[in-house]
C-alpha cells in the first residue's frame, strides 16, 4: 500500500516537473517572439528599402483613366530618376527620396513614443555624431549651407588646442566633448518634438541607404573640402585588441579656411562603411570602377567638387579627398587685402599690371596655398577681348562659371585622351591666352613652354616649385626628359625666354595664406665675346677659349632671379624690393592700354622710388 502511494507521489512530481519545464520553455519562446517583433533601426532601414523598391517596381495601372495613367507613370519615372541621382548628392533628387522615406517611416512610427522606442533621441548617452546631426538640423534651418561655418565661429572650434600625443603638440580638433557642450548650451533636447525626430530619423536612414554616411551633412556645407581615411591605426582596427589606440575608421578631416580640423566625434565604425562611402563619392558620371589594379580615381561630383579616391593596395587604406567648388568672392582684393595686412594694395596693383602687360607668370607654392584661387582671380584683369583656353588634370578653376560672358574653353585629360594630346589640339583653338592648371608632368611642361613661345600671347600656369630658380631648373629638366632637347643649357634658355615672373604663395600652420614673394627671372647677357685668338701665344689662347666654352656650358649662370616684392610675416606687411628690369618694364608699357600707362608709371614711382 505504502509503495503504491510512493509511486503516485513520484508520478505526480514527475508530471509537475515536466509541466513546469514545458511552461518555462513556452514562456521563454514567447519572450523571444516578442523580442523579435520589436522594431529596431536596422529593421526600419530594411523596411524602407523594401518599401521604396516596391514603389519603383509597381506597375498596377489596370482600370485607370488615361489621365490617371499618365500622372502615375510620370510620378513613377520621377521617383526612379530621383533614386538614381540622389547617390550623386543632387539636392533635388535627395529631397524627393527623403520625402518618400519620411512618408514610409511616418506610417510605421505614428507617435513620439514609437520613435523613441526605435531610436532614443532623448537618451543621456546619445552619440556625439547624432547630436551633431541634430545641431546641424536646427542650424541649417537658419543658415543653410553656412550652418557648419556658423557653428564653428560661434564656439571658436577652429582654434589651436593641445589635444594630441600626450597633449604636448598643437593641432585642430573638434572632440566629443565639444559636441556635448554645444548640444547642452543650445538646449536642443527640449526641441525634439515628433516632427523634428521624424526628420532626424529620416536623415539617418537616408545616410545609411543612399547617402554618404557620416559625411553626408558635411558634404552639403560651404567649406574648402574634407578628406577621410587619413588617420588612425590600421592594425589595431583590424585586430581590435587595443581599444584605446586611435583607430583608422575615426578619420574624417575638415578643410576649413586653410586649416585641417580633425572631426574626432565622427567614425565610420568599420572599414566596410568607409569603403562604401569612398566608392559612392567617386562614382558620378561613370568614371569607371576603382579597382585593385587601378588603385586611384580622379573625378568630379555633381556640385563640381574635385574628388581623389584611393584604395588598397595602392594606398594603405581606403581614402577620399574632396575639394569643394563655391562661387564665393574670388576677387583679388578679397584674397590679399585683409584687416591685418599692410600695403596689400601694392600687390593687387602689381598683379593687375602684370596681367594687363601680358606677362607670362608661374604661380608656385605647395598644395593648399591657394594657387588655383589666385589664378582664377587674375583672369579679371586680362583683356576680355582675348580668348582663353584652359588645360587641367581635373576641373578646378571653372572660369566660365565666374566669367560667363568671355570666350573660354577648358579641357581635361581622360582615360583615353592625354593632356599632351589636348595641348596639341588647343593650338588650333585660336587661343590668345593659355592657362595650364598644374604643370605636373614632363610632357605638359615641355608643351607649356612651346605654347608660351608660339601658340598664344602669354601663358599663366601653376607649379609646386619652392624658389624661382627651382622653377627654372624643374622646367628645364622636364624639357630634356620629354625628349625635345639634348643640351641642358639650350633647354634652360628656352625656359627663361618664356617665364618672366614667379608669384610664390605660402601659408602658415594656423591657416594664414599670403604671397611670399614676387620674383623676376632675368636672362643674363649672352653677347659677351669669347677671348680673342692670339697667334703669338696659340697654346695659351686656345686653353683660355676652351676654358670659357666649357664654363659657359657647365657652371656659368644663364639667368638670375630678382625679388620685386616680399611679405614680412612678423609685421604682416608687403615690402617692395627691386623693380623689374628695363627690358620687362618696356614690354609691359608697350602692352598696356593707353589709359593705363600713366597710372602704371605713377604706381611704380610711388612705391619703388625710381
Amino acid at each position: 500500500m505504502s509503495s503504491n502511494i510512493l509511486l503516485m507521489i513520484i508520478t505526480l512530481l514527475c508530471g509537475f516537473g515536466i509541466l513546469s519545464f514545458l511552461y518555462i520553455r513556452a514562456k521563454n519562446e514567447k519572450s523571444d517572439v516578442v523580442q523579435s517583433d520589436k522594431l529596431t533601426f536596422e529593421r526600419l532601414l530594411d523596411m524602407v528599402k523594401y518599401s521604396l523598391a516596391d514603389l519603383v517596381k509597381e506597375e498596377n495601372f489596370f482600370g485607370v483613366t488615361d489621365e490617371e495613367f499618365e500622372s502615375m507613370y510620370k510620378r513613377k519615372a520621377r521617383i526612379q530618376e530621383a533614386m538614381r541621382n540622389c547617390v550623386y548628392g543632387i539636392d533635388s533628387a535627395k529631397l524627393i527620396v527623403q520625402d518618400l522615406i519620411r512618408s514610409t517611416i511616418a506610417e510605421q512610427l505614428e507617435t513620439e513614443e514609437e520613435i523613441l522606442d526605435v531610436f532614443n533621441f532623448k537618451a543621456r548617452d546619445l552619440e556625439p555624431r547624432i547630436k551633431f546631426e541634430i545641431i546641424m538640423y536646427f542650424y541649417k534651418k537658419k543658415y543653410g549651407k553656412g550652418a557648419l561655418e556658423k557653428m564653428i565661429d560661434n564656439y571658436q572650434l577652429d582654434r589651436e588646442r593641445l589635444e594630441i600625443e600626450d597633449k604636448k603638440f598643437a593641432s585642430y580638433v573638434i572632440t566629443d566633448e565639444d559636441i556635448h557642450m554645444i548640444y547642452q548650451k543650445e538646449r536642443l533636447k527640449n526641441k525634439l518634438t515628433y516632427p523634428v525626430m521624424l526628420d532626424i530619423i529620416t536623415l539617418l536612414v537616408y545616410q545609411k541607404y543612399k547617402g554618404f554616411g557620416i559625411v553626408d551633412t558635411l558634404r552639403e556645407m560651404d567649406i574648402n573640402g574634407f578628406n577621410c581615411g587619413t588617420s588612425g591605426s590600421i592594425l589595431s582596427s583590424i585586430s581590435e585588441k587595443n581599444k584605446e589606440v586611435f583607430q583608422a575608421p575615426r578619420s574624417v578631416w575638415l578643410y576649413f579656411r586653410g586649416k585641417y580640423i580633425h572631426l574626432r566625434f565622427l567614425t565610420f565604425q568599420s572599414e566596410e562603411e568607409l569603403r562604401r562611402v569612398v566608392q559612392l563619392i567617386c562614382r558620378y558620371n561613370n568614371p569607371g570602377p576603382l579597382t585593385e589594379k587601378k588603385g586611384y580615381l580622379v573625378n568630379t561630383m555633381y556640385d563640381k567638387s574635385r574628388v581623389l579616391a584611393l584604395r588598397p593596395p595602392a594606398a594603405e587604406y581606403w581614402a577620399v579627398f574632396v575639394r569643394k567648388f563655391t562661387l564665393n568672392d574670388a576677387s583679388l582684393e578679397s584674397l590679399i587685402i585683409k584687416p591685418y595686412v599692410q600695403q596689400g594694395d601694392i600687390v593687387v596693383n602689381l598683379l593687375k599690371y602684370l596681367m594687363m602687360g601680358q606677362v607670362t607668370c608661374g604661380v608656385t607654392g605647395r598644395q593648399g596655398s591657394g594657387k588655383t584661387t589666385l589664378m582664377t582671380s587674375l583672369i579679371k584683369f586680362i583683356d576680355p577681348r582675348y580668348t582663353i583656353r584652359v588645360l587641367e588634370m581635373a576641373p578646378e578653376m571653372y572660369l566660365r562659371e565666374l566669367y560667363p560672358e568671355r570666350n573660354i574653353l577648358s579641357v581635361q585629360e581622360t582615360e583615353f585622351v592625354s593632356a599632351s594630346a589636348l595641348q596639341d589640339a588647343l593650338k588650333k583653338s585660336d587661343a590668345a591666352v593659355s592657362i595650364v592648371g598644374e604643370v605636373a608632368t614632363d610632357p605638359i611642361a615641355a608643351r607649356m613652354i612651346q605654347m608660351g613661345q608660339v601658340a598664344s600671347i602669354f601663358t599663366l600656369f601653376s607649379h609646386h616649385a619652392n624658389r624661382a630658380c627651382d622653377l627654372v631648373y624643374a622646367l628645364r629638366n622636364s624639357l630634356v626628359n620629354a625628349g625635345g632637347f639634348t643640351s641642358m643649357v639650350t633647354a634652360e634658355q628656352q625656359v627663361i625666354d618664356v617665364i618672366k615672373i614667379d608669384v610664390h604663395l605660402n601659408y602658415t600652420t594656423d591657416g594664414k595664406r599670403y604671397i611670399e614673394r614676387i620674383s623676376e627671372i632675368i636672362k643674363l647677357d649672352e653677347g659677351v665675346p669669347y677671348p680673342d685668338y692670339d697667334k703669338n701665344e696659340p697654346l695659351h689662347t686656345m686653353n683660355a677659349i676652351t676654358k670659357e666654352y666649357y664654363t659657359r656650358r657647365t657652371d656659368r649662370q644663364t639667368f638670375a632671379t630678382r625679388d620685386i616684392l616680399k611679405y614680412d610675416l612678423e609685421t604682416d606687411t608687403y615690402e617692395t624690393m627691386d623693380w623689374l628690369t628695363p627690358t620687362l618694364t618696356k614690354y609691359i608699357l608697350d602692352c598696356l592700354p593707353k589709359d593705363q600707362v600713366y597710372p602704371f608709371k605713377k604706381f611704380v614711382n610711388e612705391n619703388w622710388r625710381l
